[in-house]
């Protein structure tokens, strides 16, 4: 007797969509949440890095007591941002989420870093984003 039984192999379109689509929501919400923790990181290493570079260039001016013309420092009349430091051995690290802005402290104090993040630059209204991006060096960070 020659009986074929109807038997069900693999998945039904409707079933591979509905896959599909639960992957789809849950990448989506995913994307915005590791973005978020990129820039955090990218933040992170940017402060590291100038709190390095700030306890150089303040112990270098403790220790000869006057500024150092290597280090980019404005007089406080004209303000640039500067997107990558260089260190006083000569290693250059590019700040990978912000800019700075380096000053001469007012009196004998040495030296003042602001770190502002490109998010806040580019607003320059989110407030809240300000102040968990922001970092400021010095006597009275310019």
């Amino acid at each position: 007797m020659n009986v074929q039984k109807n038997k069900k192999c693999g998945f039904t379109l409707a079933e591979l969509l509905i896959v599909v689509a639960i992957v789809g929501i849950l990448v989506a919400i995913s994307i915005p949440i590791f973005s978020v923790q990129l820039h955090k990181a990218r933040v992170a290493a940017d402060w590291a890095n100038l709190r390095a570079y700030y306890s150089e260039i303040q112990a270098d001016y403790i220790a000869t007591g006057k500024y150092n013309p290597e280090v980019p420092a404005s007089d406080n009349t004209s303000y640039h941002y500067l997107t990558e430091i260089t260190f006083l051995d000569g290693q250059r690290v590019e700040l990978k989420a912000g800019k700075i802005l380096i000053g001469k402290s007012k009196g004998e104090n040495g030296y003042e870093i602001v770190y502002y993040c490109n998010e806040y630059l580019r607003t320059h209204n989110v407030e809240p984003h300000y102040y968990k991006c922001s970092l400021s060096l010095g006597a009275s960070a310019l």
